[in-house]
């Protein structure tokens, strides 16, 4: 069972990491829970020690396995108080809280995990850290120079899409790096905006919560800007748009599921081939749409998931 329970945490987004002895810790940054797992015969002296520098972690539970019992010694020699401990019997199955407390979250996590099917996120939407600011922010950014633009002359003006900041690579080479951002934030027309919107609406809130706040914003950012030089490079045309920053997040996402396998079973990985070959072919067949910025985003995408979840390896920590 507990097999069950390390090979289902991995497939889940929690980064797991070898401590001392037999003890272990698992890390889930959106959710900003940690977990200790370690024998009974096996406890450490000082578990604080085993938790420094996980500052993403705002609440620890410490998991002690009991292969001959829990014995009501181990409550009253218990020291740490300031932690949640979770004595189980492994024999029988029971869990035994110290302090006492009514939450169920680990009994309820312990069992989901058990059964490889963990399903923490449905229990956190009420957790303001699940909430997907970011993706919210970015949405109503995109809204409201949207709006701007209208207001000023129309989207598809071609005098209010420079004044707004999209890439035309004449006024970039004269020195106005900055549109390499602004283009991001610029649509070309409602059906533009609205396709990128609901784009962003799909993925934002799943990439929020899998990889994080910062991790989120950093990989749009990268494979927004890497889609606008892709174009600077490769089309002469004024372009604008978050299509690169949307394929940055589907190609962060493949990499993803294919590091997950119980994800990639699920049919996301395969879903999110057939949506970038289906958005290749699109933008092959009709004009006007850039798809060297597409094809930018995605390289970076892919390549900042490939960085951004990797597995700590400092060196008094030993990645699982």
């Amino acid at each position: 069972m507990f097999a069950n329970i390390i090979h289902s945490l991995q497939q889940s987004g929690w980064k797991l990491v070898k401590l001392e002895g037999t003890w272990l810790s698992a890390a889930h940054e959106s959710l900003k829970r940690g977990l200790l797992f370690g024998d009974i015969n096996d406890l450490p002296l000082d578990f604080k020690q085993l938790i420094q520098g996980n500052t993403e972690v705002s609440k620890w539970d410490v998991i002690v396995l009991c292969p001959e019992g829990v014995d009501s010694s181990f409550l009253r020699d218990n020291k740490h108080t300031d932690l949640q401990f979770w004595y189980w019997d492994t024999q029988r199955g029971n869990l035994l809280p110290f302090p006492p407390t009514n939450d169920p979250t680990i009994p309820n996590w312990l069992k989901q995990l058990a059964s490889g099917n963990p399903t923490f996120h449905q229990q956190s939407r009420g957790n303001n850290h699940t909430i997907p600011l970011l993706s919210y922010f970015l949405l109503s950014i995109n809204i409201i120079v949207f709006l701007l633009m209208t207001m000023a002359g129309g989207s598809t003006d071609q005098r209010v899409l420079i004044t707004f900041g999209a890439k035309v690579n004449s006024l970039i080479q004269a020195g106005e790096v900055w549109r390499f951002f602004t283009s991001m934030f610029i649509h070309i027309g409602l059906m533009h905006l609205i396709f990128n919107l609901y784009a962003l609406w799909s993925l934002g809130p799943f990439m929020e919560e899998r990889f994080g706040r910062w991790r989120f914003i950093l990989i749009y950012s990268l494979s927004g800007l890497g889609g606008s030089i892709a174009s600077f490079y490769f089309s002469p045309a004024l372009s604008a748009g978050a299509s690169g920053a949307i394929f940055g997040l589907l190609g962060a996402l493949l990499y993803y599921s294919l590091k997950r396998p119980s994800l990639w079973k699920s049919g996301l990985g395969m879903n999110l081939v057939v949506v970038i070959l289906i958005n290749f072919g699109f933008g092959l067949t009709q004009p006007g749409i850039d798809n060297y910025a597409h094809l930018g985003g995605l390289v970076i995408g892919l390549i900042s998931s490939v960085f951004l979840t990797k597995p700590s390896n400092s060196s008094h920590d030993k990645s699982v």
